[in-house]
């Protein structure tokens, strides 16, 4: 471990497990928990208590801001209007290659990504980006940072990873920063790699403790390492894993809900449904699979109330939760669970055709399960759904036009063929 310059901080997120999310003050912001270097590293997401504030943290012209911002939808939603205001008058009347306007930026950078603004971050950071470059430093720091964080959010793994070895090698390691590169090889499918990095980190922490530096707990090193384990087989490590990030993330939230307690309860829902599947014994499958559905009931709550209704992270959660309802033939609920998650799939910024075509998949699944039970085939329920698919459709029109296109058309051409009569 290196000392380290006091900055910025940020997490994991794609539910996915093993996405990054960017916690800020304490909190998380965005999907899985990607660390936030910034705790050691400038005042930004993890920002230490001295440091507060997201991308930019601490006070600034409008002298608003410093203050904690609960992981409250509504919340954020305020802080984003006024922020963004305050930003486009900074950016008119002082530019951009300005201190003051940076710093805003910044604070604005966290709310966008904590609620999933990936288009608004991708228009703005590459003129943001090279300004914070060429004025080094901390702001180098924070807009390389906020950079990664919106391309991992893309799914654009490799291009993160690359920013984080850049600011490995301009301030040294950390325990955030080396749980933020953990996450992205394990996205990446590099366990080796992930698994030197989450050791990493919890070295980092050991030392920078010794140190008397304020260090977070050890939550997200173990999600991590849990999904290592889950995407390796080894489910019954993978379960314990979670489940003690679980527990870490609850004491550290207090009585305050937290997007990180539900990243961590949706991988412990995956793992136990997986686990469900090879248990001979009805009543322990029976037990997991009832565990699953409690805790994707509860992982959906805590999105939505912190991250919005509309969220990603939402429709990831509602689609786990069907997954849950369908394994125990809660067949009804389980299709409004896919229904709401396709719609929201099709929407958000970072659209995701495969994780379209599973709740796709999962939702024209439920139907042929009730018809083969004996239920007429519900054609009105497929023509309400033909405002999601259209909404998809043309979004799979502006992508390339391969064979993942083609397989989107032909299953939506499937579901018009069940909405006629």
């Amino acid at each position: 471990s290196h000392e380290v310059p006091p900055w910025p901080a940020s997490p994991p997120d794609p539910f996915r497990p093993g996405a990054l999310c960017h916690v800020r003050r304490g909190r998380e912001v965005g999907i899985g928990r990607l660390a936030s270097m910034a705790a050691e590293a400038a005042p930004e997401e993890e920002a230490p208590a001295a440091a507060p504030g997201g991308g930019g943290g601490g006070g600034g012209e409008d002298g608003q801001g410093d203050g904690e911002i609960e992981e409250l939808v509504e919340l954020q939603l305020v802080e984003e209007a006024r922020l963004e205001k305050l930003f486009d008058e900074q950016r008119r009347e002082r530019g951009l290659d300005d201190e003051v306007t940076l710093k805003t930026f910044f604070k604005l950078f966290d709310m966008w990504i904590q609620l999933y603004r990936l288009n608004k971050c991708a228009e703005v950071l590459p003129e943001i980006v090279e300004i914070c470059r060429r004025r080094g430093g901390t702001f180098h720091i924070q807009g390389v940072q906020a950079l990664a964080f919106t391309l991992w959010k893309q799914s654009k793994f490799r291009d993160a990873a690359a920013l984080f070895h850049e600011i490995e090698d301009i301030v040294g390691s950390s325990s955030a920063l080396c749980e933020n590169m953990g996450h992205t090889y394990s996205s990446l499918g590099d366990f080796e790699q992930a698994s030197k990095y989450f050791s990493r980190a919890i070295s980092c922490m050991d030392h920078e403790e010794a140190q008397g530096k304020k260090v977070g707990d050890k939550a997200g090193v173990l999600l991590g390492l849990g999904l290592i384990e889950d995407r390796q087989g080894h489910f019954d490590k993978a379960l314990a894993a979670v489940r003690e990030s679980q527990r870490l993330f609850r004491l550290r939230a207090g009585d305050k809900p937290s997007s990180l307690i539900a990243k961590a309860g949706m991988s412990i829902a995956k793992i136990l449904l997986k686990l469900a599947l090879v248990e001979e014994d009805p009543a322990k499958r029976a037990a997991m699979e009832d565990e699953a559905i409690e805790r994707e009931t509860e992982n959906v709550a805590l999105f939505e109330v912190t991250c919005g209704e509309d969220s990603p992270l939402t429709a990831s959660a509602l689609k786990g939760l069907g997954e849950a309802l369908k394994r125990r033939g809660r067949l009804q609920e389980a299709l409004k669970c896919f229904e709401r998650s396709y719609a929201l799939e099709a929407q958000k910024d970072a659209f995701d055709l495969l994780a379209v075509m599973e709740v796709h998949n999962s939702l024209f699944d439920v139907h042929m399960k009730l018809v083969r039970t004996g239920s007429e085939l519900d054609r009105a329920a497929f023509r309400s759904y033909m405002p999601t698919v259209q909404t998809a459709l043309g979004r799979v029109r502006a992508m390339p036009q391969d064979a993942n296109a083609g397989a989107y058309y032909k299953v939506a051409g499937e579901l018009m063929a069940f909405a006629e009569d």
